[in-house]
């Protein structure tokens, strides 16, 4: 299947355990897991090492996760990998790594554990 553009990267957000598979990011709720399938190329994301695991810390305005996910959100998987014991720096070699890859799908954990 092809990569939508970044115009239509609202369509690649799902939420897990929902009645409705293309939620806004905007109505994602404090301990939701969601999924991001991220187009080839630089995510354009600052993470922090925290003992809850890689979180967002910010976004640069070029990012294709702008407006998806939050400052704050966990990343807790990378390609069905569970990220939660992972350092951010080795979280970002891995992510490099598949950056050429068709697309990459990211979990999040809405504002990290409640």
């Amino acid at each position: 299947p092809s990569i939508p553009d970044k115009q239509n990267t609202h369509q690649m957000l799902r939420s897990r355990g929902s009645n409705n598979s293309k939620t806004k990011r905007g109505q994602q709720q404090r301990g939701r897991i969601y999924d991001f399938y991220a187009p080839p190329g630089a995510l354009g994301v600052v993470i922090d090492s925290t003992p809850e695991g890689p979180m967002i810390h910010s976004l640069k305005k070029t990012s294709p996760l702008l407006g998806m996910v939050n400052r704050g959100d966990l990343i807790i998987g990378l390609d069905g990998i569970n990220t939660r014991n992972m350092t951010a720096g080795r979280l970002t070699r891995i992510m490099a790594k598949r950056s050429q890859q068709p697309q990459r799908k990211l979990s999040f954990l809405v504002g990290g554990a409640l």
